[in-house]
């Protein structure tokens, strides 16, 4: 009888641990020299309209990158084909020069990531396909230091 009562209990708590991330994913920058006209899109499908999300922009540059932050333009469309453009700042680094973002370990000592908010606790308001453009809003035409972005839709550990 124990077992049984273990194995229900056990069954239900892994049952309603819900997996956070909900999309996820990333495109190389080429020769890591981002060039304004490089405009990716990511694009993901929500069922879910009850539950919050938060939205990341996430960034892998190198030590080399010349800014402390980074601009970027955000476009965020929806499946009624409606569109919404930010302007989002990501900061990557301290005043001091200190970056914000993780290293990627011993053999990677002079890349970093980061995973900056754009969006938190927002419901998508229908079901359906959306996508979410990202445009590299600097005052330079090439930006080097920038290897990959990408976009995280995550259940939201706020609100829920």
């Amino acid at each position: 009888m124990n077992r049984i009562l273990l194995v229900v209990l056990l069954a239900g708590f892994l049952g309603s641990c819900a997996e956070p991330t909900v999309y996820q994913a990333d495109v190389p920058i080429a020769e890591g020299v981002w060039d304004r006209s490089f405009k990716p899109v990511f694009e993901f499908d929500i069922a879910d309209t009850v539950s919050r999300h938060d939205l990341f922009v996430d960034i892998r540059h190198t030590g080399e990158y010349p800014f402390s932050d980074l601009y970027l333009f955000v476009d965020l469309k929806g499946p009624n084909g409606r569109t919404g453009r930010d302007t989002v700042e990501c900061l990557l680094a301290d005043p001091t020069g200190r970056w914000y973002g993780k290293g990627l370990g011993f053999i990677f000592a002079d890349r970093y990531q980061a995973k900056v908010l754009y969006k938190m606790g927002d419901r998508f308001p229908a079901a359906g396909h959306y996508s979410i453009g990202l445009e590299q809003a600097m005052r330079t035409e090439k930006l080097n230091g920038v290897l990959d972005v990408g976009v995280t839709v995550e259940l939201s550990q706020r609100g829920r």
